[in-house]
């Protein structure tokens, strides 16, 4: 699976690295809820991605995520006390609970046409027998 991943990034030009540990996202996912309140969401969720798959940030660490946040124009003191207090724990807590209630358990997930869920690392072939479905249905 690693290999088919690393060709499918050569070919769109996207570096790629491997991490050899698990990383617990939960302070990554409180900094992009605090990016979200302040406007910013859509480039911290690049920016995230980036330093993730390029190993240029650890997701885990704090001084990291504040790094990655000043660099997309949040105010670095208030990202790092929103991730230490803990401010966004209820939120993700409340949003994987919903995100269970729907059958969605692993990541990455992708809802198609507010219909078909495809859960998990999958084949080309399964988002195409999705997208197959929702033309034949169109």
């Amino acid at each position: 699976m690693r290999g088919r991943l690393q060709s499918v990034a050569d070919e769109v030009g996207l570096k790629m690295e491997s991490r050899d540990v698990i990383i617990n996202s939960r302070r990554a996912l409180a900094a992009a809820e605090f990016a979200r309140e302040s406007g910013r969401f859509e480039a911290m969720h690049h920016a995230l991605f980036k330093a993730h798959w390029e190993l240029s940030g650890r997701l885990e660490n704090v001084d990291d995520l504040v790094a990655i946040g000043a660099g997309v124009g949040l105010d670095p003191e208030v990202l790092r006390r929103a991730i230490e207090d803990g401010r966004y724990e209820a939120v993700i807590d409340e949003t994987r609970m919903e995100a269970e209630s729907v059958g969605i358990n692993a990541i990455p997930a992708h809802v198609f046409g507010s219909k078909y869920l495809v859960v998990g690392a999958q084949p080309y072939e399964v988002f195409q027998q999705v997208l197959d479905r929702i033309s034949d249905s169109a």
